[in-house]
């Protein structure tokens, strides 16, 4: 059994696909399309006991701009933020 990601069998012919993809932007959700931003941020921010209006609010700022700014979560006991890495 061979496995891909040794360094030996690179070598030896296995695709190497960070070369492929060289200068490519990382597949993030905002990257993918609105509607799929809003609704994961949306669902991460009810997971985090936010009020529908308030993951409303969140999941579209985060779908439109990759950063939903700061905003009370965990029943009003923290402050998140949810955003695209860079």
């Amino acid at each position: 059994m061979s496995n891909h990601l040794h360094p030996d069998a690179r070598a030896a012919g296995a695709p190497d696909y960070a070369a492929t993809d060289e200068g490519a932007e990382p597949a993030t959700d905002a990257s993918r399309g609105p509607l799929r931003a809003f609704s994961k941020a949306y669902r991460k921010a009810r997971d985090w006991h936010c009020s529908p209006g308030r993951a409303w609010i969140v999941a579209l700022r985060f779908a439109l701009t990759g950063d939903s700014g700061r905003f009370r979560s965990h029943g009003g006991w923290m402050v998140s933020r949810i955003y695209t890495p860079r």
